[in-house]
């Protein structure tokens, strides 16, 4: 018994192990299985418009997408992607969670989520330090406070357009080059992708 609960340990830290690094005794890299496994996404949005878009614009005062750089020519699947930036935006759409990535208004892609991940956004997005007011703008500022008092109300009813998600974006390369993994960071949600280098 105690052999057999001993294997089982063995085999149970090999697999973990191996689930969690690349481990080429067992079959194929993690980054090759992970790429493999991804589906092709190039048939969600053939017009490349994003239907989605004037109602996007229309909640925010800016650019509601994650502006990204792309250092690199990147391939995923079918779409190539050529350095140069590009507006990103996660989705979730028949069943697949995915990030278009646009230029010029039009959907340049959409490349699969290999992993989503729920995130501390206080970690990701530290708050500004406010600035302390000084002793001698006080009397200014109590002034300026009892004259707009009045009003408050009436500037309080007026719809403020929402602020945009807090995004950003990380990339890294993995497999010694071969492969290039990003990470987008929305609000508190990060969305992992996975592109092969263009040469």
């Amino acid at each position: 018994m105690k052999k057999f609960l001993l294997r089982l340990l063995l085999l149970t830290f090999v697999f973990c192990y191996c689930g969690n690094f690349p481990c080429h005794a067992f079959g194929k890299p993690r980054y090759d299985r992970i790429y493999e496994d991804m589906p092709i996404l190039d048939h969600m949005y053939e017009t490349r418009l994003d239907p989605e878009e004037s109602d996007d614009y229309e909640k925010y005062t800016v650019s509601p997408y994650v502006l990204v750089r792309l250092p690199v020519k990147l391939r995923n699947k079918k779409t190539v992607f050529n350095q140069g930036y590009y507006l990103a935006k996660p989705e979730k759409r028949s069943g697949f969670n995915f990030v278009i990535f646009k230029q010029n208004g039009k959907v340049v892609g959409c490349v699969p989520v290999y992993k989503k991940y729920r995130v501390d956004p206080a970690e990701n997005f530290p708050e500004p330090e406010k600035p302390k007011t000084k002793w001698y703008a006080l009397p200014f500022v109590m002034t300026w406070n009892v004259i707009k008092w009045p009003f408050k109300k009436l500037l309080g009813n007026k719809k403020r357009p929402l602020r945009p998600p807090r995004a950003k974006a990380e990339f890294e390369l993995a497999e010694d080059g071969k492969y290039y993994d990003m990470g987008l960071y929305v609000e508190d949600r990060l969305y992992k992708m996975l592109f092969i280098l263009e040469k």
